[in-house]
């Protein structure tokens, strides 16, 4: 039995790089287990790229219940940047929240409240890679102003310059770009 969960998780391993870290706790429970001439019981909930975990988003959102939703609302709520601002569609508002994307509760990563920035891009630990693609989005896809692109390039090197990996970092980033 294990070693047909093992082939399978190493099935899908193959398929999809982004889901190894996700296998690592199965694989070494089968392989316990087949050590010892055991039957463990293993979660094959495999977590595939959840698109960023957007159906998290709009669900906590629904119910108001999580900093996700509460960093949502407050970037929605007017500073710089809303629908027409210099950000176009976007709000590129930088969150560091806990559980976001599966994680447990206790452990908290960086991702942006706006859907289209979160889009394609799961919560990181590193907020350098959350900037990052935020800036990209903003230039690509939110229809930014010219002040808008330049906002987010100059807020990429100030998240950069942080070497804490801690609300401080989202912080810097929503200041630099009016949004805090």
């Amino acid at each position: 039995m294990h070693s047909r969960v093992l082939l399978i998780s190493l099935l899908v391993a193959t398929v999809s790089g982004n889901i190894i870290d996700d296998l690592r706790p199965i694989a070494s429970s089968g392989l316990s287990a087949i050590k010892n001439n055991k039957d463990a019981s293993v979660d094959l909930a495999v977590k595939v790229n959840t698109k960023r975990a957007d159906d998290e988003m709009c669900n906590d959102a629904a119910k108001g219940n999580d900093a996700t939703a509460a960093a949502a609302d407050a970037g929605d709520a007017g500073g710089a940047g809303g629908a027409g601002g210099p950000f176009g569609k976007c709000v590129p508002k930088m969150i560091f929240a806990g559980g976001l994307g599966n994680r447990p509760e206790t452990e908290f990563t960086f991702q942006s409240s706006d859907p289209i920035c979160s889009e394609g891009q799961q919560e990181a630990l590193n907020p350098s890679i959350i900037a990052n693609h935020m800036k990209n989005v903003v230039d690509t896809k939110c229809d930014a102003t010219d002040e808008g692109k330049s906002l987010a390039a100059a807020a990429v090197a100030k998240v950069a310059a942080i070497q804490d990996k801690d609300q401080s970092a989202a912080d810097a980033w929503n200041e630099a770009l009016g949004l805090a």
